[in-house]
């Protein structure tokens, strides 16, 4: 390349008249030595094809520097530029005559034209032959957020990926109502050869920014927001088979850097790929599974027209790693919502507040008050008493009147889980974990987070389970079987147990350091018989319970049958009792629950082999017509008849009616 600089001593500078004698004078030359001749201010810019677009874009003044040069390094390329220095030094200063009024009108008229493009809210944007920038307005620099010194003689399609005004250059056809994207902004272009006697002299775009429009910018901007904002790849192919626009995702995604791909021929980027395919045979491709730049994922292409006219295509694909892990949180959401619909199914008859727990006695009132002062905080609370005797009823009544009371409470009989799999019960696994690990699922604490989760028969727990529990109770974290990341969790924890653990501490079978962890409040439950005087109470309430779930009219039970179960030693407390009462009304003949419907274990009628009647010594006895009278009806209920009645009791048939009649029984006769 050779190249040489002078110095422009016109008084006027390069104007229209002069800039049209240097053209002329360049293309005299060419024809002589067959060189391409370039100017360019020394300061700054690119060499530019000497062109009328070129020498009145740079506007030169007098005084300032130009160089001129030639891409050739001949002695005819070194000539060429000496010569039209030459003729710009010497020949242009030769004629001194002033302006003449053909130049004052031809300056005024520059002026105006630059005035209007200058001003005219459009981007007026200009290539001469070589597709090189030869102008741009200041409505065209903002919208690429550029200066005219870093753009003139840039190639166009460096300072605008997206540009067509090449393609114009090349087809001289015309590009009207084009939509194009600049800078992340959706333009409305029209373009056209700058073409005179038959010649191409350069491309003129003209464009707006669609967000200028009226109506358009809050519609132009949300649109841009959503692609933005979107995680999906979204890409757009224009009709003329160029990728106009991809979305940050995108880039982020499969590019190092949006050039690699922005105004570039499809067919040059990926000839195979599934947008050619549709842009040839405008047919949408749904949910293919693919890699791309080492990236597997699952795209959707479709074509784009309008008015029936084709406008390109839309590409979008999400990556496959996302696609897995929204499948993975639905996992976990399923697994949590199947267990609340199990625990909607679940038979219970706890209710969960303090009102609901039956009983007057001043011991299970006590373990009631540290209960309600329990339910005011967040510390752990350990639950004893022996089996039966309301420990989960007392803790769901202490979560339903806590702060947690909108939030899961979640049950964990740790003695009904086999150990192998008590720890992925509690803390869940990921999915490959183990053999049959074919989906994770999240574990009791994850469920329970930010509520309570109950461990019932915390006495049970291995004691290799006891550390990890220990670090959930101190850390508040835990990390899911096969899983390599710490989960945080916020959950307080109510404990129950039935055993003994001092002694189990004596003994090793219990950790020192997790026993001090959970007895924090401690609340102990009294046995059914330390409470014989709340059993006519639960009896009432679990009378009317029942029989409204067995659809059975039970209104009571009678004295006799009463005193059998207030003598009764209970070892299975009110679980027990509530079991014998369920017993009792199935068997129950009429309205009121009788000695007869209790199970033998109880009253044990069998084992007074010589006593005809039973009763507690602190009892008064009845009057005989009484002993009589029931003994009669229990005959006749049993035998039937007064025929067998009466043989039963050594008496006759009519004594026995006789005695009905006496004492108003009731029979069937």
């Amino acid at each position: 390349m050779f190249k040489n600089n002078i110095i422009v001593t016109n008084q006027y500078g390069i104007h229209t008249r002069v800039a049209a004698m240097i053209v002329n004078k360049a293309s005299e030359i060419k024809k002589s030595h067959g060189v391409n001749l370039y100017i360019k201010r020394t300061d700054s810019g690119e060499p530019m094809a000497i062109s009328m677009l070129a020498l009145i874009s740079l506007r030169i003044q007098n005084g300032e520097f130009i160089e001129v040069s030639c891409k050739e390094e001949s002695i005819s390329g070194q000539i060429a530029v000496v010569e039209l220095c030459n003729f710009i030094s010497n020949e242009l200063q030769q004629n001194t005559y002033p302006i003449s009024k053909i130049d004052a009108i031809l300056e005024q008229n520059t002026i105006a034209n630059e005035q209007i493009l200058e001003n005219i809210p459009m981007g007026i944007l200009v290539i001469d032959t070589d597709s090189n920038i030869a102008s741009m307005n200041q409505y065209a620099l903002d919208l690429i957020d550029a200066k005219i010194d870093e753009v003139i003689g840039k190639p166009v399609c460096e300072i605008i990926p997206t540009s067509e005004l090449p393609s114009v250059l090349e087809r001289r056809e015309k590009h009207l109502g084009s939509i194009q994207h600049i800078n992340n902004k959706v333009v409305f272009a029209n373009r056209t050869p700058i073409v005179s006697n038959n010649k191409i002299l350069g491309a003129l775009a003209v464009f707006q920014d669609m967000s200028d429009l009226i109506g358009m910018r809050e519609l132009n901007e949300k649109f841009l927001k959503i692609l933005a904002a979107s995680h999906d790849l979204i890409c757009f192919v224009d009709e003329q088979r160029k990728i106009s626009y991809v979305n940050p995702a995108y880039e982020k995604q499969l590019l190092s850097n949006p050039s690699e791909i922005l105004g570039k021929d499809l067919y040059d980027i990926s000839k195979d790929g599934l947008r050619m395919k549709v842009f040839e045979s405008k047919i949408p491709i749904e949910n293919v599974f693919h890699s791309k730049n080492d990236v597997d994922i699952i795209t959707t292409v479709e074509p784009l027209f309008t008015d029936n006219i084709f406008r390109g295509v839309i590409s979008i694909s999400k990556a496959a790693y996302e696609i897995k892990d929204i499948a993975k949180q639905l996992e976990q959401s399923e697994e949590e919502l199947n267990y609340y619909k199990a625990e909607l199914k679940r038979h219970t008859s706890l209710t969960g507040n303090f009102g609901d727990i039956i009983g007057s006695g001043s011991s299970l009132r006590d373990a009631l008050l540290i209960a309600d002062k329990a339910a005011a905080t967040t510390s752990t609370v350990l639950i004893r008493g022996e089996s039966g005797t309301g420990k989960e009823l007392v803790a769901k009544a202490i979560h339903n009147n806590s702060s947690r009371k909108d939030k899961p409470f979640v049950r964990v009989n740790c003695a009904a889980i086999p150990e192998n799999l008590l720890e992925s019960e509690l803390f869940g696994y990921e999915k490959g974990a183990f053999t049959g690990a074919l989906k994770s699922k999240p574990g009791k604490f994850n469920i329970a987070h930010e509520g309570t989760i109950f461990l019932d028969e915390i006495g049970d727990m291995p004691k290799a389970m006891q550390v990890k529990l220990l670090r959930v109770l101190q850390e508040r974290e835990f990390e899911s079987v096969g899983g390599i990341s710490t989960q945080k969790v916020d959950v307080r924890i109510i404990a129950a147990t039935n055993r003994d653990l001092e002694t189990m501490l004596k003994t090793g079978e219990f950790r020192e350091d997790l026993y001090y962890r959970l007895n924090v409040i401690t609340i102990t439950l009294p046995p059914l018989n330390k409470r014989k005087g709340d059993i006519s109470l639960l009896v009432e309430h679990f009378i009317k319970k029942l029989s409204k779930t067995l659809g059975k009219e039970i209104l009571s039970i009678d004295r006799v049958a009463l005193s059998y179960l207030e003598d009764y030693h209970w070892p299975g407390n009110v679980r027990e009792l509530e079991n014998i009462i369920e017993r009792a009304i199935n068997m129950c003949e009429g309205k009121t629950i009788s000695v007869k419907d209790l199970p033998m274990f109880i009253t044990n009628i069998k084992s007074k082999e010589k006593a005809l009647i039973n009763f507690n010594e602190s009892e008064e006895l009845m009057k005989l017509e009484d002993y009589e009278k029931e003994i009669i009806t229990l005959a006749l209920q049993k035998y039937k008849s007064f025929n067998k009645a009466g043989q039963a009791l050594g008496i006759t048939h009519r004594t026995v009616a006789l005695k009905c009649k006496k004492y108003g029984i009731v029979t069937n006769n």
